[in-house]
């Protein structure tokens, strides 16, 4: 009996496969809960990603079956360690795709999200020589044999009308000249991912030496979404990068530094453009991930220290006074963004170009209700932080009504005498610039992670300007050709 269709508005991850039945996917036994004590726990729940072994370390037979475990499990409810798992095995095995040889770890990780395990058995047809179709393959486990035959003895048909696909054949048809046969790792069919009007230049059939094949595959329509998003998606993912090297976030794991990403925005700011207005209230902290912002407050002060001065024609000095430098990896407007009434009393402005991602309150609060051990700690750091760059504003301040006609510019040096805590491994005596000072562990990527973080913000800001300048031009082409009458 055929299967039925799909209905209509699925998911395009849902397996389903024409003419073939579908074998229900059982949970792990007592014995496979044992041999994957590495990843799952007593009960048989993914461990958490704390815990998570080095999967080079374990057997590669347990890592497969919980792979195959993780990918027929629904993917809105797939686990981090599950996540984790799956995509360690797709960078080591599929390096001959374009799908994870040159993406970002984080975008990575979001297709193998969206996987789904479908099972082929032994001399299933998986592509057809001549067909269209839009799905490219990955093959977990299991063999496929690979055909072809000249052009002029193909029948053509569009696979997703025909219920050939995936279709048990005969040994005795003829589908040309045996090619090679594919083991895991093997991606097939990725030629229809940007061309939809390519063909299928050879047959796939599940290789009879193969009882059962398992596979994953990726639809046309998910891949052009994913790489039309992937320019804007690597600037926000390598920016990001910048929280692994804050002490802030040292104690967070890998992929709940991912979640915490995912929910930041990425804004840009230019050159005496204001991070913050002095006397509005804060709906946003920054994280700068490159450039320099400086805190400045202005106010009068009421000159009567002069000779013959008195308090009916005192003079109205008017001060601006910089209290703080802020650079790459450092924390900006929590002054504000911590106070009970969200008011702070001073400006911050971009003295260069400042790329920073964004935490909105409201993102802030969902976070800090977490009882977890990581958050509190990142919680209670920037609440000690925050308390230390107040004295110091308090110093800035003093000395600036003291001596209001000596304008002190704030340097890197004069922050150094601060006796602040560095951004990067939380130890006092010296700021974040001072590589050969700080003591953090990978101290010496900062400065490969910052030309990264260029190179990528420099090539989205062309692509912006491109189509910047296209747009005018199309505009002033439209004035000339349809000019306005007085």
């Amino acid at each position: 009996m055929a299967a039925k269709p799909p209905p209509k508005g699925t998911d395009s991850f849902t397996p389903i496969l024409p003419l073939l039945p579908r074998k229900s996917i059982k949970g792990m036994d007592s014995s496979a809960k044992r041999r994957n004590s590495h990843f799952v726990d007593a009960h048989g729940r993914w461990k958490s990603s704390l815990e998570l072994p080095d999967v080079a370390a374990v057997d590669s037979g347990q890592a497969l079956e919980l792979i195959k475990v993780a990918l027929a499990a629904d993917p809105s409810t797939r686990s981090d360690t599950a996540l984790h798992l799956v995509y360690k095995w797709m960078k080591d095995n599929c390096k001959n795709t374009m799908i994870f040889g040159s993406s970002h770890d984080y975008i990575g990780r979001e297709i193998c999200r969206q996987m789904r395990l479908i099972k082929l058995p032994s001399r299933a047809m998986l592509i057809r020589q001549g067909d269209t179709g839009d799905r490219c393959y990955i093959l977990i486990d299991g063999l496929v044999d690979v055909y072809c035959k000249d052009d002029s003895h193909i029948l053509t048909c569009d696979e997703t009308t025909t219920d050939l696909q995936y279709n048990v054949v005969k040994v005795t048809t003829d589908y040309g000249e045996y090619k090679a046969t594919l083991g895991p790792g093997a991606v097939v069919g990725d030629v229809v991912l940007l061309n939809p009007s390519a063909r299928r230049n050879a047959t796939v059939i599940v290789s009879k030496r193969t009882t059962e094949c398992c596979l994953v595959y990726l639809g046309r329509v998910d891949y052009v979404r994913l790489i039309r998003t992937v320019s804007m998606e690597t600037s926000h993912y390598v920016q990001a990068e910048v929280l692994d090297y804050m002490y802030l976030f040292q104690k967070w794991p890998t992929a709940d530094r991912m979640k915490l990403v995912a929910q930041m925005r990425s804004t840009t700011f230019r050159a005496n453009d204001y991070l913050y207005r002095a006397g509005t209230i804060a709906t946003t902290m920054f994280v700068l991930v490159s450039g320099e912002a400086m805190e400045r407050q202005n106010f009068n002060l009421l000159e009567s220290s002069r000779p013959l001065a008195s308090k009916h024609n005192a003079a109205e000095v008017k001060i601006n006074i910089e209290l703080m430098l802020l650079g790459p990896g450092e924390i900006a407007n929590e002054h504000a963004f911590l106070k009970a009434n969200q008011v702070g009393a001073f400006d911050i402005k971009a003295v260069t170009d400042v790329h920073a991602l964004c935490i909105s309150r409201h993102m802030f609060e969902c976070m800090t209700v977490s009882d977890k051990d990581f958050v509190q700690d990142m919680y209670l750091k920037l609440v000690a932080l925050a308390a230390d760059r107040d004295d110091y504003r308090r110093e800035r301040l003093e000395f600036g009504s003291r001596y209001p006609d000596a304008h002190v510019a704030m340097t890197w040096h004069l922050m150094r005498m601060g006796n602040l805590r560095c951004a990067r491994c939380g130890r006092r005596g010296h700021v974040a610039n001072e590589v050969a000072r700080c003591h953090h562990d990978r101290k010496y990527d900062w400065a490969p992670l910052q030309l990264r973080i260029e190179k990528q913000v420099g090539q989205t800001q062309a692509v912006l300007q491109k189509m910047t300048r296209a747009a005018s031009a199309v505009v002033a082409f439209e004035q000339l050709s349809h000019p306005v009458s007085r």
